[in-house]
């Protein structure tokens, strides 16, 4: 591995650079940190290899970085519409129809990915009209629905119990509150996400300055994605890590894909 390759790794683990440094090199000559990597195209490297077990996130990081040193400019921003298009969107539709849930959400952004993808150009207010649904589908499925029921139940039985409830009432009274508490977290995630993400996202896709492009959320909405890609046991999925591994690995995979073309 040479220098430039374990620098590159060396910054994805620290999350990238806050502020990339110096003039772009030529192809080849590329150094950790050029701005021909753009700031928002760093978060989304970061996220994906912050999000993959380690001997998987340096291999897929030293692919990643072969592909970048081929570029023969900066990171076109067209490439995030085209992984949208081709790898987040059917990996999401894909999981709310194994949930039994309707895929509808994902198709308005998807057309208009795969037309920005071409070079066409939409105003903020249309992309907003579009994410917003399909965000909040996204969050609904990336909160930590198992863990907070969970938690919930548990404090509210505790209540009970030492409120004198016996232990059959302290059960349900315990699974009641967990259930309504849960559904309000629910809510109130997914819609506050969805609307805060889909403003930041639009603005980001209505302007051609890479500094403001990179203050959309990219990482934090990677783990979003996963999170809403990987269907758990309850919903009729296998062991929940194991599915959140595989979509990260898709999510990763699909933007060196995109890179590449």
């Amino acid at each position: 591995m040479n220098g430039h390759a374990r620098g590159f790794v060396v910054l994805l683990d620290q999350g990238g650079p806050a502020d990339p440094p110096g003039p772009p090199g030529p192809p080849g000559t590329r150094q950790a940190g050029d701005p021909a990597i753009p700031v928002w195209a760093w978060h989304l490297l970061a996220a994906l290899y912050d999000g993959q077990d380690e001997p998987a996130a340096e291999s897929w990081a030293l692919r990643a970085h072969a592909v970048l040193e081929l570029l023969d400019g900066p990171v076109d921003f067209r490439v995030v519409h085209a992984w949208h298009a081709d790898v987040v969107l059917p990996m999401l539709a894909e999981a709310t129809t194994r949930r039994g849930r309707s895929s509808r959400p994902y198709e308005a952004p998807a057309r208009l990915h795969a037309a920005a993808a071409a070079g066409e150009r939409h105003d903020r207010a249309t992309w907003e009209a579009a994410l917003e649904p399909a965000l909040r589908e996204v969050y609904r499925h990336a909160y930590a629905t198992a863990e907070a029921g969970e938690t919930a139940y548990v404090n509210a039985r505790a209540y009970a119990v030492a409120n004198g409830y016996d232990e059959a009432e302290a059960d349900r009274y315990g699974r009641r509150y967990a259930d309504l508490s849960t559904d309000a977290g629910v809510r109130v995630f997914s819609d506050a996400n969805a609307v805060a993400n889909a403003r930041a996202t639009a603005a980001a896709y209505t302007t051609a300055d890479d500094r403001a492009r990179a203050w959309a959320f990219w990482g934090a909405r990677v783990h979003a994605y996963a999170r809403a890609g990987a269907v758990g046991s309850a919903d009729g999925g296998t062991d929940p890590a194991a599915e959140r591994s595989a979509a990260y690995g898709r999510l990763a995979e699909g933007l060196l894909d995109a890179l590449s073309k």
